[in-house]
């Protein structure tokens, strides 16, 4: 996942630059990034609590998942799921460097995020989904990781120019349009929540993304 790694944090340098004037200069590069990546805000809609297992599929560098570890605290679990070796290293490096007993580093399968069956609170798939391929096998992995209930949050990239084209065009520019992954999900036997296009909104810079929120159903 080197190549999602890069346009990953292409589209966060790309919102840090565009901070708003009241972002004040005491706050911390990773407290502008939390703003930037609305992370507050992802984990709220996860519903995850502390004792909650969650996976963190693309985990990448781990800033994410050093937060959720923090969410769930010590009677929680968070799996940090990656496909690339590079990111495995840096998640376990993370993980030694910030003691986070709670955190369990998976290097997964192209189509098998490799997750335990149905003990999981929540997935979060943050510019991740996009890169999936087999995209099938996965959702029915994640589905199947899931408690009854459990929530899946899938954070991607707009499609802007190539919303209407072939999802092979699209995710050959790292993009991704809802409505396309919307229907996804729903074969894939996921019930969709909430569906939010404009959850980072700035069509004008190419950044912008989606973010639905689906739950397995009871």
């Amino acid at each position: 996942m080197l190549r999602r790694c890069a346009v990953f944090l292409a589209l966060v340098s790309l919102t840090l630059c565009a901070q708003p004037p009241s972002a004040t200069k005491s706050e911390s590069l990773d407290e502008q990034r939390e703003k930037a990546l609305k992370v507050a805000e992802i984990i709220e809609a996860l519903g995850i609590s502390e004792g909650s297992k969650v996976a963190d599929v693309g985990a990448g560098s781990g800033f994410v998942t050093a937060r959720l570890a923090r969410k769930v605290g010590p009677t929680g679990q968070v799996y940090a799921v990656d496909i690339d070796a590079g990111a495995i290293r840096q998640l376990k490096q993370m993980v030694e460097k910030q003691s986070l007993s709670n955190v369990v580093v998976v290097h997964n399968e192209p189509a098998d995020p490799q997750l335990p069956v149905a003990s999981l609170d929540a997935v979060l798939m943050l510019n991740a989904y996009h890169e999936v391929e087999p995209y099938q096998e996965m959702l029915k992995h994640v589905l199947a990781s899931l408690k009854p209930g459990g929530r899946m949050v899938v954070v991607d990239p707009m499609a802007y120019k190539t919303r209407t084209r072939p999802r092979a065009d699209q995710t050959k520019n790292h993009v991704f349009a809802p409505e396309l992954a919307e229907s996804e999900f729903r074969a894939a036997g996921f019930e969709v929540v909430v569906r939010q296009d404009n959850f980072v909104d700035r069509p004008d810079e190419e950044g912008g993304r989606w973010m639905i929120v689906c739950r397995r159903p009871k």
